[in-house]
């Protein structure tokens, strides 16, 4: 049985003794095993109780444009440049919007935890901790000319009057017809993906991050939002707390269950 709370922001975790406490804003759970996905407030929630202490977080908003019809069935990927730890841009149907095809999405760096949520500035510089490592990260980071001039036209995708202009030249490489009155800018979409800094090789974390503390608590910071990537983490995770309790995972049941369904 599984029981589910919502709207219960997670204001503390505590180990006392073999236990956590979970203090929420709708009172206290305890637990023998936790796992946090909290995405940009996972490794904020992490330093907190003293792990992660060697990373930072660069917080990436993506935006989308939504085109005014259906022109795809189906996802279609750009491909991915390696130097670039961002979604490459992508077409598919919303199925929230009749399913009207979405491009994005778009990378903005910020300086705040949650996009469209006042507040968590100052989350963000705990999370951040700003030193001589991160200013290390930063200019590498700038001194590539393919990063330096992907944040720069990003940076101009988030500009009105001039982003469907520069945003359609790189859609059509999706959709070779489409025009800048096919699309229009999706308010509200899109959120912020935490990308993970490694302070003590001075690097900036390509694709996933999790960190567990062996101690019965696992911290998911930047997981891929794909359907089986999901799945997996899941089954990750799921290993990682069974071998903490000592408990044993029927993995012959689960895959049974994943061909049922």
């Amino acid at each position: 049985m599984t029981d589910i709370f919502f709207n219960s922001q997670v204001l503390d975790i505590q180990k006392l003794g073999s236990h956590y406490h979970v203090r929420t804003a709708l009172g206290q759970f305890t637990a023998d095993a936790v796992v946090v996905n909290a995405g940009a407030h996972s490794l904020y929630l992490a330093q907190k109780m003293g792990h992660g202490l060697d990373l930072a977080t660069l917080p990436m908003a993506g935006s989308f444009y939504i085109a005014k019809r259906k022109i795809l069935n189906g996802k279609v990927y750009m491909v991915q440049n390696p130097k670039l730890p961002f979604a490459a841009l992508h077409g598919d149907p919303d199925i929230l919007v009749n399913d009207f095809t979405r491009f994005g999405p778009t990378a903005l760096a910020l300086p705040k935890l949650e996009r469209f949520k006042p507040g968590t500035y100052l989350d963000f510089f705990k999370t951040l901790r700003p030193d001589m490592d991160v200013v290390a990260i930063f200019a590498d980071l700038l001194s590539d000319r393919d990063i330096r001039n992907y944040i720069f036209r990003n940076f101009l995708f988030e500009v009105p009057y001039i982003n469907k202009k520069l945003f359609v030249k790189d859609a059509r490489k999706i959709v070779p017809s489409l025009q800048t009155s096919d699309i229009t800018y999706a308010k509200g979409f899109g959120g912020i993906r935490p990308q993970v800094l490694d302070k003590k090789n001075r690097k900036l974390m390509l694709g996933e991050a999790s960190l567990n503390s062996g101690e019965g608590i696992i911290f998911n910071m930047t997981p891929s939002p794909g359907a089986t990537s999901c799945l997996g983490n899941a089954m990750r995770d799921l290993e990682a707390v069974c071998a903490y309790l000592g408990k044993t995972f029927d993995e012959a049941a689960f895959h049974h269950d994943l061909v049922e369904e």
